[in-house]
């Protein structure tokens, strides 16, 4: 007996899955959604996770068996890895994940930017009072903040280093400023 396949079902069925393909697809949004989220906002320690689960990936494909998605086997492998990684590192400690990481989507609209004027804060407030501010901040708000203003980093520096859109930056800083300045006003004096 003879079946009778077309063109493009033949090549289905002949292709196999290349690794640089699904690296070059696959990474961006794991590093944003998977790697940074382990990562508290790391950009060093997230990109060593999206190595060290690329690496798994590379040579657990051959596995794939085509039975869901191939993203989200590869964001499974990667938790994986980083899981396993924690568990080694931390092997006395109690795992966390961060649930206030706060990178939002780049397709939601911007609010405008609210300005501040710094005479309002100037001798109100000890260093002490506006770094304990600052580490009150979720992750990827303090990242965004501290490069900004410590680093003196452009929206588009922040944007490139993180993998996120320069619009969500602006967010993130408007955002951060106005919890900076919420906790420092309700500080008890």
């Amino acid at each position: 007996m003879k079946y009778i396949i077309s063109e493009s079902q033949y090549k289905i069925l002949t292709e196999t899955i290349v690794f640089e393909d699904v690296y070059k697809q696959t990474y961006p949004k794991m590093f944003r959604t998977v790697c940074m989220k382990y990562a508290k906002g790391d950009y060093d320690l997230a990109n060593e996770y999206c190595q060290l689960g690329y690496v798994k990936v590379y040579h657990k494909l051959h596995t794939f068996k085509n039975e869901g998605s191939l993203e989200g086997w590869i964001r499974t492998v990667l938790t994986t890895t980083i899981l396993n990684e924690l568990r080694l590192k931390n092997r006395n400690k109690e795992i966390k994940t961060v649930n206030d990481f706060d990178f939002e989507r780049n397709d939601i609209a911007d609010e405008p930017e609210q300005k501040f004027d710094p005479a309002e804060f100037m001798g109100k407030y000890t260093e002490d009072d506006i770094e304990k501010a600052i580490a009150s901040l979720p992750e990827g708000y303090k990242f965004v903040f501290t490069k900004y203003f410590y680093d003196d980093k452009s929206h588009k520096e922040i944007a490139d280093e993180l993998g996120i859109g320069e619009a969500t930056s602006r967010s993130q800083l408007s955002k951060a400023k106005l919890r900076v300045k919420s906790y420092l006003e309700n500080l008890k004096r």
